[in-house]
């Protein structure tokens, strides 16, 4: 479709754009053209048949004259029709010209983040590639979040800058929205714009031909926490398939919201998909900081509540109300049925190991990615059904007494205990194997050893020297408290989602030793195309084709932009976000308690980090935890992570067992082996002292 055929659909839909008309060539060339009632200046802009089409755009091809007076009109026509490949048919346009103080232009995918490029003047610059623009990713707003933009702020937008750009950029967004509903464009609209005195205009809108420039906002965030540095290649794969699967939890709240995927891979890497949150968010009318702050990752759309936004979505709130409310039932349920179809469907696999591997191997394969979707589908309710009470706990400072107080313990907190009570010889391995054997270091990854497998070589360091004496404990509150009792319904929550990762654990290790006894090699190294193929006897143990060459990157950034050609950009690059950069000044207190050691600097669990520092008190320090750092928990007196949340696995273990904690330590606080600190889990705060500093305390 031309730009003039734009123009016009743009103009009949009845949104804003400046004042125009068309010259057809053979008018022009008979020297019988109007421009109506146009007032000069005016811009003289191509409009080509195959200037903007759906599979391939020549945008900046074709000529444009700007601030064109009465006197050279024909002069400008005819150089607009002179760069066009065959001027014969074809049309210009003639449009009124506007002197704006801002032009830019919106990415809006349809799928994906929408990037927003704005420079100040005139937009040529921008669209010729001459000028650097500011970037933003632009929040899908509504045509109620318009109005309601000029009664009160609820969006920063560009930093230092007038509001009235904002609220022009927030009408964009919707205007966005109506043109992606009714143009036929499949991947999404590339959208010229300007803004003049206060008012949006739009240029142009042409349909994006390049679906892999789409971008999302990635974030390690919980992934960091429960997988390995460089996760087995075959989770990876089963957790980037099930990417599309895991966002369906929200898409059946409310339908409304378009299809994402909850999971994308990049780098090698199963990464959360941080910007379809967020658009969910905004389009609930929620904080965004809410979802930001639970993960831990830098709030890049910086949109604060809407009332007005919320009470369109009362059925949306009373539907996820009403799942929360039975939430402890259905986990139960769900977790009771699939334990009895996987026993029976792994009695059924037994006979097709023997005579149809493919087949059996193809089941496995289904069974433990349904298993995975269930447990995280589940896991989200969970939370959603705790935050909300387990926050206000928190803010009235009741929820680390009240996890202390109780004598209830989750499963997790167990473990913790079992392990404890190990090294203390206080049980016998052979107990501790029959509660807890099926777990282990990032037990989430089906390619990680759990303790059932462990040689007699791997107990000594998991161990270390056994002792007799009783292990450490914290004093804690007596759980006879009235007002203990009136609440542990929502710790109760928290309890249930530890159960639940106990349980499934159990299950990830029935489907690991399974594979096990059926693979001569570590199965988890390959692509399930890869097993596929040796199960069906296509590929033997020395012709499956290895992983690939280039490892994955690891966790090396917490939150980036990445498109699907794989390219990956920091955050710090948006215009918004720059400020955010060294602004907090301490963590999130998990556990309350001033503590001073030296600082255990470990990135990743394992066997080979294991040994903690000679001198003592010592303050674990880490990227991330999980409930498989349990044995570096009973080895220290306070604990530090980088990444995290209030009601991570984690978090619940060193609250229930009193040690003081503190999360999402801000990444500019850096700390090393050796350093002396002072921490305090009440208000996340931390201080690296020197020794003597220390001793005058």
């Amino acid at each position: 479709m031309s730009k003039l055929r734009q123009l016009e659909q743009i103009r009949r839909w009845r949104l804003p754009t400046p004042r125009f008309c068309s010259v057809r060539h053979e008018d022009f060339q008979q020297g019988a053209f109007e421009i109506g009632k146009l007032r000069f200046p005016v811009a003289v802009r191509s409009s080509y048949s195959l200037e903007d089409g759906n599979e391939q755009s020549h945008a900046g091809q074709f000529a444009t004259v700007l601030s064109v007076e009465e006197g050279r009109l024909e002069e400008a026509l005819e150089e607009v029709f002179n760069s066009y490949p065959e001027p014969e048919g074809g049309e210009t346009i003639v449009q009124e010209m506007i002197y704006p103080e801002y032009s830019g232009v919106l990415f809006a995918f349809r799928e994906g983040a929408w990037k927003l490029e704005l420079i100040e003047g005139q937009g040529e610059g921008l669209v010729g590639g001459r000028q650097h623009p500011e970037t933003i990713l632009l929040p899908k707003f509504n045509r109620a979040d318009a109005w309601a933009a000029a009664f009160y702020t609820f969006w920063q937008g560009f930093p230092h800058r007038e509001k009235n750009l904002n609220r022009a950029l927030i009408w964009l967004s919707y205007y966005a929205q109506v043109l992606l509903r009714r143009m036929d464009a499949e991947y999404g609209l590339d959208i010229e714009f300007c803004v003049s005195g206060g008012r949006l205009l739009l240029l142009q809108s042409r349909p994006i031909t390049t679906p892999e420039e789409a971008e999302e906002v990635l974030t390690s965030a919980n992934h960091k926490e429960i997988l390995p540095p460089q996760p087995s290649a075959l989770m990876t794969a089963i957790i980037s398939k099930a990417g599309y699967r895991l966002f369906d939890y929200y898409r059946e709240l409310d339908p409304s919201f378009s299809r994402r995927a909850f999971i994308r891979e990049s780098a090698g890497m199963p990464w959360i998909n941080l910007s379809a949150l967020l658009d969910l968010i905004v389009h609930w009318g929620l904080p965004t900081r809410l979802v930001c702050r639970s993960v831990g990752a830098e709030d890049f759309y910086q949109v604060g509540l809407r009332p007005h936004r919320m009470i369109a979505k009362v059925p949306v709130f009373l539907k996820a109300l009403h799942q929360q409310s039975t939430a402890k039932g259905q986990v139960e349920k769900w977790l009771e049925n699939v334990q009895g179809r996987f026993a029976w469907r792994r009695q059924h696999r037994e006979l097709l190991w023997d005579n149809k591997r493919g087949a059996a191997f193809k089941e496995w394969l289904s069974d433990f990615e349904n298993l995975y979707v269930g447990l995280v589908s589940h896991m989200q309710l969970l939370t959603g059904a705790m935050s909300g009470p387990l926050a206000v706990l928190d803010k009235m400072g009741l929820l680390a007494k009240l996890s202390a107080a109780l004598e209830e313990k989750s499963a997790s907190t167990d473990y913790l205990k079992a392990f404890s009570a190990l090294q203390h010889s206080i049980i016998d391995r052979q107990d501790f194997l029959e509660q807890f054997g099926h777990r282990g270091f990032y037990e989430s990854d089906i390619g990680q050893k759990r303790f059932f497998e462990y040689t007699e070589a791997d107990w000594q360091q998991l161990l270390g020297p056994q002792t007799i004496a009783e292990p450490p404990t914290n004093k804690r509150r007596s759980g006879k408290a009235l007002w203990a009792r009136l609440l542990a319904p929502a710790v109760r929550l928290a309890h249930t989602r530890e159960w639940l990762r106990n349980e499934t654990m159990k299950l990830f290790w029935d489907f690991r030793k399974e594979l096990l006894e059926q693979t001569p090699f570590p199965f988890w190294e390959y692509q399930p195309e890869a097993l596929q193929a040796y199960f069906k006897g296509k590929q033997n143990t020395d012709s499956l084709p290895r992983p690939g060459r280039t490892p994955p990157s690891g966790w090396d950034m917490d939150t980036f932009l990445n498109n699907r050609y794989g390219r990956r950009l920091p955050l710090s690059l948006l215009a918004n976000m720059a400020e955010q950069q060294n602004g907090r000044k301490a963590g999130i207190g998990i556990y309350p308690g001033k503590v001073e050691g030296f600082v255990w600097r470990v990135r990743s669990a394992g066997l080979d980090t294991l040994q903690p520092p000679d001198e003592g008190p010592v303050i674990l320090v880490a990227d991330a935890l999980d409930p498989g750092w349990a044995p570096y928990f009973s080895r220290v007196q306070g604990v530090i992570s980088y990444v995290g949340g209030l009601l991570s696995h984690a978090s619940i273990i060193l609250r229930e067992s009193g040690i003081p904690a503190i999360t999402q330590l801000p990444s500019h606080i850096e700390l090393n082996d050796g350093d002396w600190i002072e921490m305090d889990g009440r208000t996340g705060e931390v201080r690296v002292l020197t020794e003597r500093e220390s001793e005058e305390v």
